[in-house]
């Protein structure tokens, strides 16, 4: 199976592409969770900022830890391909194609699934019946092609035919640098 040439950015077109809650300071981060009133996002857990803020700082940690190295604290995210199911998360989708080739790989790390599920699979023992190896994990580039070709690409078919892949929707990229979203921000 080959690796998607391309990255996804989905965002709310009113506000603009590349925004992170978690580049907020954490009461102000609330706050914006708090006023999320339609789609997929306006149906996250109250509990759901902490949970973030402490994914974020986990998911740096590790990807440090496997050699990267992050320019942000905070990441930006994509999926690996394209995935229609992003768009019912907002109101009014946009989205940013980015080609993986522009990316430096010390600056990306990916997990399988969105980086929430997985870590969430490999954490809790309820969950056990949805959790794979590679959950709760960080992967760079390098180790992109062995994840599918063990794992495959999520997909919708999928989702919808198997119970345990229902929370298999993507492959998130967490992008680490500043630098690519700038040139990419002023195209959009």
């Amino acid at each position: 199976m080959n690796i998607p040439k391309f990255l996804y950015h989905y965002y709310e077109a009113e506000l603009g592409p590349f925004l992170n809650i978690t580049q907020n300071k954490f009461e102000e981060a609330k706050k914006i969770q708090n006023n999320i009133s339609v789609g997929f996002n306006s149906k996250r857990p109250p509990n759901y900022i902490e949970l973030r803020f402490a994914l974020e700082k986990r998911l740096k940690e590790n990807f440090i830890a496997k050699g990267g190295k992050p320019k942000r604290n905070d990441p930006f995210y994509f999926t690996l391909g394209k995935c229609e199911w992003m768009k019912s998360c907002y109101e009014n989708p946009g989205v940013v194609k980015i080609p993986l080739a522009d990316l430096k790989p010390e600056q990306i790390s990916f997990t399988y699934p969105d980086s929430m599920v997985s870590f969430q699979f490999y954490d809790e023992p309820k969950l056990v019946k949805y959790r794979k190896a590679c959950n709760g994990q960080v992967y760079l580039l390098n180790e992109i092609q062995e994840l599918l070709n063990e794992y495959g690409i999520p997909s919708e078919e999928k989702c919808l035919s198997q119970e345990s892949l229902k929370y298999d929707k993507y492959i998130e990229v967490q992008v680490w640098d500043d630098f690519i979203i700038k040139k990419y921000l002023v195209k959009s």
